[in-house]
C-alpha cells in the first residue's frame, strides 16, 4: 500500500488449479496466547520493518522469508511492470528510494532491474512470478496490490496480473484502491476475494459501508477508524470484513495502536512489524477492565465546618498504582500546602465547598477521582 495520509529463479507451475480463499484467515493459535481477541496479522510490504524504519526491507526476499519463519500466513506486497512487460515487486513508481537504480519502473527493462540491488542489503528485486510460486510452496496467502500508473491505461498489465495469479495456483486476495480495477478483476479472477483500500487523500476521512465495492473486504487506515469508531460496527452490520492498516504518517503501528484497533474487532491488522506484533499478541490485555486505584493515605472528611482547616493529605500520597494523589478545591475554600506534601483545606465562614482527589490512570489502572461537596455552617 502507498504511504498516504494516510533466491534462485523459480519456475511457474502452469495448469494448476487456483487456490481460492473462501473467507478471511484466522489468527495462528501459536501467536494468540493472550486472552484478548487478536486480529489476523498481515505483513505490509512483506513485513520489512526494522527498528524505527517500517520500510527498511520492504518487498524483499529477506522480509518475506523472515515473516514466513515467524509463522505469518498473509503477505501484502506491490506489483509494477517494466517497459518490456515483466512484473516485479516494487511499491514506488521511481526506483531511487529503495534501489541502487534511478528512473521509473515502467521506463526500464527487466535486464536493468536485474542489475540493481535493493538498499539496506536486501538483495535483488523479486519478480512477481517467482514470488507467487514461492508463496504457494510456503503455503502462505498473498495480497499483491496492482500498482497502475495514473497517466497510463495498461490493459495488458491487468490481464497479465490475472493470468499469472491463475497460472501459479497461489492463494491470492486481490487488493486495490481503485474500484474500476477491482471490477475488472471480478471478471478476470472470479472466485478470488478482493480488498478495497479507502484512500483518505482522494476521499477524506468519511467512509460508509456503501462505499465498499460489492463483495469486497474493507481496508481502512487507522486514522479513519479512530476518527469514526462506529464505522467498524456499521461494517459488521453490512457483513463487510474489516481490516485496519497503518503507515509512517499516521503512526500507531505499535502496541498502543494495535490495542486501539483490536478493540474494534477487525478481521486483521496490516503491519510492517510482524515480529513485534506477535510479541504484542502474546501479552496484551487491552480487553481487560482496568483495576481501580486506591489511596489509603487520602480520605475525604465526612463533614466540614466554616472557618476551619482540615488536613486532607498528611504527606505526599500515592495510590496502589504508584500515582501521586492531588487535591483540588472549589467554592468557599482554598488549599494550604505544607512540608513533605501535606495538603489542607481552609474554609470560609459560610457557603459551599467541593474537594476532589485525583490520580492519573496507568496502563493497568483506571484514573482515581473522588469528590465530595459540603455546606459550611
Amino acid at each position: 500500500m502507498r504511504p498516504s495520509l494516510i533466491c534462485a529463479a523459480l519456475v511457474v507451475l502452469a495448469g494448476t488449479t487456483p487456490a481460492v480463499t473462501a473467507q478471511a484467515a484466522t489468527p495462528e493459535s501459536s501467536v494468540n496466547a493472550s486472552s484478548c481477541y487478536i486480529p489476523q496479522l498481515i505483513a505490509h510490504r512483506g513485513g520489512g520493518g526494522v527498528g524505527s524504519d517500517p520500510y527498511k526491507l520492504e518487498n524483499s526476499w529477506p522480509a518475506f522469508e523472515n515473516s514466513v519463519n515467524l509463522g505469518v500466513k498473509v503477505l501484502e506486497t506491490d506489483v509494477r511492470w517494466t517497459k518490456d512487460g515483466v512484473p516485479i515487486l516494487m511499491h514506488d513508481a521511481d526506483l531511487s528510494r529503495t534501489t541502487t537504480g534511478t528512473g521509473n519502473v515502467q521506463d526500464v527493462d527487466i535486464a536493468y532491474i536485474d542489475s540493481l540491488e535493493l538498499k539496506n542489503g536486501a538483495g535483488k528485486i523479486p519478480h512477481f512470478e517467482e514470488f507467487l510460486t514461492w508463496s504457494k510452496s510456503k503455503n502462505v496467502q498473498v495480497w499483491p496490490e496492482y500498482k497502475p500508473e495514473p497517466a497510463i491505461t495498461q490493459q495488458a498489465w491487468i490481464d497479465d496480473y490475472a493470468q499469472k495469479i491463475k497460472a501459479s495456483g497461489a492463494d491470492a486476495v486481490v487488493p486495490s484502491f481503485n474500484k474500476p480495477e477491482l471490477e475488472q478483476f471480478k471478471t478476470l479472477l472470479p472466485g478470488y476475494n478482493q480488498i478495497w483500500f479507502h484512500d483518505v487523500i482522494k476521499s477524506g476521512f468519511a467512509v460508509k459501508p456503501s462505499d465498499v465495492p460489492a463483495g469486497a473486504w474493507a481496508g481502512l487506515i487507522n486514522v479513519v477508524l479512530v476518527n469514526d469508531p462506529k464505522i467498524s460496527v456499521e461494517m459488521g452490520k453490512a457483513d463487510i470484513t474489516l481490516y485496519a492498516w497503518f503507515n509512517i504518517l499516521t503512526k500507531g503501528d505499535d502496541p498502543a495502536g494495535w490495542d486501539a484497533m483490536a478493540k474494534q474487532s477487525p478481521a486483521g491488522i496490516i503491519t510492517d512489524y510482524p515480529e513485534q506484533y506477535q510479541q504484542w499478541a502474546t501479552t496484551t490485555d487491552y480487553c481487560k477492565k482496568p483495576k481501580k486505584q486506591k489511596a489509603k493515605c487520602a480520605k475525604l472528611p465526612k463533614s466540614l465546618s466554616g472557618d476551619s482547616t482540615v488536613v486532607i493529605l498528611k504527606r505526599t500520597c500515592k495510590t496502589n498504582a504508584g500515582q501521586k494523589v492531588t487535591v483540588s478545591v472549589s467554592g468557599k475554600g482554598k488549599l494550604v500546602k505544607g512540608k513533605k506534601g501535606k495538603v489542607s483545606v481552609k474554609t470560609d465562614a459560610k457557603g459551599k465547598v467541593k474537594i476532589t482527589l485525583k490520580a492519573k490512570k496507568t496502563a493497568k489502572y483506571s484514573a482515581l477521582k473522588q469528590s465530595k461537596s459540603y455546606s459550611l455552617k
